[in-house]
């Protein structure tokens, strides 16, 4: 039973395998394989069978192996590029078999080149031509099969090319031909516009050259070029069509004048049409000519000094070159004022004469005049190298303005007429008699005509003169201590100097004042003092004198005192002198403060001991409630501040002890110092 089905299911195989690949499905082979159960052939049973000329020797189990076939299988992959720019990979699936080699056509698959490739990927880089791929499998011993064929579209890159043709039409319509080379793919249609390219409108033209005729306005002009439908389009270049405006030079406008040396400025070219393709300057009237590196409307100078020409070179496009106007900067010298001559001095008298310019460069704008010292000018319409004047009566001031050219103008020297009335040396008043080393008092200077130059002064009745720094009409002087003459020196205009009478302040001596002999007197004890002098005395102060107005009053001081006796003659003079008065006392009696503040308030800020400055020879020691000596005086004026060595002491009890020369008594007691009180 089993050899029957067995002799059955190879009778069928081989009919398959004498079918060509292409008519039978890989599916109806795996199928028909499938048809049959080959469970009942037992493992252990060997069958040798002669298929096709090759034994097979199987085992029971594996008798399926015979029914398998080659199959190609299915490659994909398969896509278009618009370049050789390329890479990518084919692949291969659903192949029954083992592959042996990859296969490639550049000729439809008409021609099949072997690829050593045993792999499932095929790649391939930088293709130049569509390239078709398929792969060869063999499964075993039975015939190699051929997979499905992809095919690797390659296009030329649409290149637009390089149009030729067109240009510029001068004032006028412009006809030619455009003509396109150097492009890659076909030629879909042209394009134009007429508005810089903003929109553009189609024409239907497949060729590579393109007509224009009596074209009047600008155009431009470009072809669209596309390789394959499934490549991008490119354009080619531009090309345009220009009508050109005529050319017009236009105008050079700017200052034509300046002043040699330091000048600058600019000249502009305005209403022209075209391109300035530079600019010249000529210093030789146009003799010849300086190119300028210049393409703008704007040309500009510097510091020329002398007359310079400038044009400018104008073309509007393609038509004819054309030179502006020339336009000259002239330059001119400095202006220079010049020297007046024939100025003069008058003296008591009306001025006339006539003042003369020379030296000068340029015109005469006007003269001026001042009769303030040059605050203020007053013009003069006079455009003259001569000025007249008659009958100044007062000095004047005189100048010319020039001005050349373009240069700012220059004034001439000035020139003064002295107009002035005859000098008059005044009156001082007035002499006098003054107190030696005690005097003062103002000069006055009246009736002058003229400038005080200084005052003078004499103290050898006017054998000799010193000069005083003043120039004012009044002089002060005092404590002079000798006799002294003044005068004054005036001058009016350039007139004759004049010297004012002099005035002498004569000096007297001073009275005499004598007080007297200082004394010293018991306390209580009046005495007379012994003043005496030439003039008139007075006492100051006049406490407990019984006359004050007398040389030798009687005097009863309750302590010591100074006197002053003042003397004055009949000239007022003035002389003093001084007594001291000393009061002794027998014993002191006054109070002791035992207690002071020194906080700075000015109340109570120092220790007192009444009446102490009656005793000058009294000795003062301050101790702490240690015993330590803290302050002592000799004597002592009631100034103690409660400091020990400059700083403040602690407050609380001291303890003083007061002595007195030549005498017994000591005073003892305690000092309370609050510097919070």
């Amino acid at each position: 039973m089993a050899s029957k089905k067995i002799k059955q299911l190879l009778s069928i195989y081989q009919l398959l395998l004498r079918t060509p690949a292409s008519l039978v499905s890989h599916q109806w082979r795996i199928h028909l394989q499938n048809c049959f159960n080959f469970n009942f052939i037992k493992k252990d049973v060997f069958i040798r069978y002669f298929l096709l000329g090759i034994i097979f020797i199987l085992p029971f189990g594996k008798l399926q192996k015979v029914f398998s076939q080659s199959f190609g299988g299915t490659t994909a992959g398969a896509t278009t590029f618009c370049s050789t720019s390329n890479s990518g990979v084919v692949t291969l699936s659903g192949n029954v078999g083992t592959i042996l080699n990859w296969q490639s056509s550049t000729d439809g698959g008409f021609i099949w080149n072997n690829i050593t490739n045993t792999t499932s990927n095929q790649t391939y880089f930088n293709l130049n031509q569509t390239t078709c791929y398929r792969a060869v499998v063999q499964d075993g011993i039975n015939p190699s099969d051929i997979s499905s064929v992809v095919c690797i579209s390659v296009y030329p890159e649409s290149i637009g090319g390089t149009i030729l043709g067109g240009g510029a039409f001068c004032d006028t319509s412009g006809s030619g031909t455009f003509t396109l080379s150097g492009y890659s793919g076909n030629i879909l249609y042209w394009q134009s516009s007429n508005n810089g390219g903003t929109s553009w409108t189609t024409i239907s033209n497949t060729t590579d050259t393109q007509n224009y005729t009596n074209t009047n306005q600008n155009m431009l002009f470009w072809a669209i070029v596309q390789s394959n439908t499934a490549c991008p389009k490119d354009t080619s270049n531009q090309a345009n069509v220009t009508i050109d405006a005529i050319t017009l030079v236009g105008t050079i406008m700017g200052d034509s004048n300046v002043c040699s040396g330091n000048n600058s400025g600019v000249i502009n070219l305005s209403g022209h049409t075209g391109t300035i393709l530079s600019w010249e300057s000529s210093i030789d009237s146009s003799a010849s000519w300086v190119p300028i590196s210049n393409i703008t409307a704007t040309q500009s100078y510097l510091n020329l000094v002398q007359a310079t020409w400038y044009h400018a070179i104008v073309k509007s496009g393609s038509c004819w070159t054309d030179t502006t106007l020339n336009f000259i900067v002239n330059v001119s010298a400095a202006s220079l004022g010049g020297i007046i001559s024939g100025e003069g001095n008058f003296c008591g008298t009306p001025a006339s004469d006539t003042l003369k310019l020379n030296g000068y460069t340029g015109t005469i704008l006007n003269w001026a005049s001042s009769i303030d010292n040059g605050v203020t000018w007053l013009p003069i319409s006079n455009t003259d190298t001569t000025e007249n004047y008659i009958n100044l009566q007062n000095t004047t001031w005189y100048m010319a303005l020039v001005k050349n050219g373009s240069c700012p103008a220059d004034t001439s020297n000035i020139v003064i007429i002295n107009v002035a009335p005859q000098t008059v040396a005044g009156n001082i008043s007035s002499s006098a008699t003054a107190c030696i080393g005690l005097n003062s008092d103002t000069l006055l200077l009246t009736g002058n005509i003229g400038n005080i130059l200084g005052w003078i002064s004499s103290t050898n009745n006017g054998i000799n003169w010193s000069p005083i720094a003043n120039t004012t009409t009044s002089l002060i002087y005092n404590n002079l201590i000798q006799s002294t003459s003044y005068s004054v020196i005036i001058q009016s205009g350039l007139c004759n100097i004049d010297t004012s009478a002099s005035v002498l302040i004569t000096l007297v001596p001073m009275p005499i004042a004598i007080a007297g002999n200082d004394l010293s007197i018991p306390q209580g004890n009046p005495l007379i003092l012994n003043g005496s002098g030439s003039g008139t005395p007075a006492w100051s102060p006049t406490v407990n004198l019984d006359n004050p107005a007398i040389f030798s009053p009687t005097a009863n001081p309750d302590s010591t005192i100074a006197y002053v006796l003042t003397v004055t003659d009949i000239n007022g003079c003035i002389n003093s002198d001084t007594v001291i008065i000393t009061v002794v006392f027998s014993e002191f009696n006054g109070l002791v403060s035992n207690y002071f503040s020194p906080n700075g308030d000015g109340i109570n800020d120092n220790w007192y001991v009444e009446g102490i400055q009656n005793f000058p020879d009294n000795e003062v020691f301050i101790y702490n409630i240690y015993g330590n000596e803290v302050f002592k005086a000799k004597p002592y004026s009631n100034d103690w501040q409660g400091l020990y060595n400059g700083k403040e002491l602690t407050d609380g009890t001291y303890y003083y002890l007061i002595k007195f020369e030549n005498k017994s008594k000591i005073l003892k007691g305690t000092i309370d110092l609050l510097r919070s009180k």
